[in-house]
């Protein structure tokens, strides 16, 4: 099957929909798949790019799957055409009117991407949402149907880490019995690190000598409580998740993000708002639990789990969230789709 996949975005960053594109393209290309991707790639430290392609031709496909991000009207793809929902651009907006971000409504970008939404609504027949959120979300603010969606998350690598927590915490000077917790995410106001810092600096939050590691951020620095290990490799990320004790999740909005998911194959007990797939892949009590969005509940939470860190009993499973699952169950929607397009 002839498959294009369209996003515009730059696929050798470490984000997630950049990472969903490139773990999904290898896979379909493993499954025998004619797959181009329309999208940049300007880290050559990041390997070598996937079959990319700097024009967008629909008659040449099968499948044309759109990610978000720019649609030309020119690019008429009709029965083709299949979208992809990483978020609601409603539903976050909503999220941040009702944190007081009144700003948001004042940007431009926000109603472009909020009309090209609605847009791909009409556009065409199926759509995948990352999270049964993302979909319920869709439905309620546009009037989408239901029974146009099938839910189909994020995936994960569920690789053993390569150095081991015993000797990446000797490589980063932390103490084998030193307490961390661990978040994964850019420096931005979604991602909840000022409602996490706020709670990390509350007295009782944590015992003496607690580590906070954030995987992420703009640049590498270092106190006597924090490590932000600025842009690093997915397989690093991964030595983090093996070497912490704790995760902690506190995103405002998400869809459907692949740091949740990581945490939880990688063995990581994790605290997190319940948004995006979060009340999908969390069972209370035994592999995380949900806070509310408040400095002080996220304070008595880490001073509850540092004093007493389950381990997890409930692992996301690799036969539902491994990324050659993820790829099979997209390829079922592909044939569905070009069934019915003749």
């Amino acid at each position: 099957m002839r498959v294009l996949l369209v996003a515009g975005l730059d696929l050798s960053l470490p984000g997630g929909v950049e990472t969903h594109l490139r773990e999904l393209t290898r896979e379909l290309l493993e499954r025998g798949h004619g797959v181009s991707v329309y999208g940049r790639w300007s880290r050559r430290e990041a390997g070598p790019p996937p079959p990319l392609v700097e024009r967008v031709d629909p008659a040449r496909y099968d499948v044309v799957h759109h990610h978000g991000g720019r649609w030309d009207r020119s690019w008429d793809a009709g029965d083709r055409y299949l979208r992809t929902f990483h978020f609601s651009v409603a539903g976050k907006m909503s999220v941040y009117l009702r944190l007081g971000r009144v700003r948001t409504l004042l940007n431009p970008g926000n109603h472009r991407a909020l009309a090209e939404e609605r847009a791909s609504l009409r556009r065409g027949s199926r759509y995948i949402a990352v999270a049964k959120g993302v979909r319920d979300e869709l439905v309620r603010f546009h009037g989408a149907a239901r029974d146009a969606f099938v839910v189909i998350p994020n995936g994960t690598r569920f690789a053993a880490p390569r150095v081991g927590r015993a000797e990446w915490r000797r490589r980063h000077g932390i103490g084998p019995e030193t307490p961390v917790v661990l978040t994964i995410g850019r420096e931005d106001y979604v991602k909840g690190l000022d409602l996490f810092e706020r709670a990390w600096r509350m007295p009782g939050a944590r015992p003496p000598g607690a580590l906070w590691v954030q995987a992420g951020g703009a640049r590498p620095r270092r106190d006597t409580a924090r490590i932000v290990t600025g842009a690093i490799s997915p397989d690093d990320v991964n030595e983090w998740i093996h070497a912490a004790d704790l995760g902690a999740f506190p995103s405002y909005y998400e869809g459907c993000a692949l740091a949740l998911t990581d945490m939880l194959a990688g063995g990581l007990y994790v605290l997190s708002h319940a948004v995006g797939a979060a009340p999908d892949q969390i069972r209370p009590g035994e592999n995380g639990e949900f806070v509310p969005r408040r400095a002080e509940a996220w304070a008595a939470a880490l001073s509850r789990r540092f004093a007493d860190t389950p381990r997890p009993t409930s692992l996301p499973s690799a036969e539902i969230y491994g990324w050659p699952a993820i790829a099979a169950r997209v390829e079922r929607v592909y044939e569905r789709l070009a069934s019915a397009s003749g």
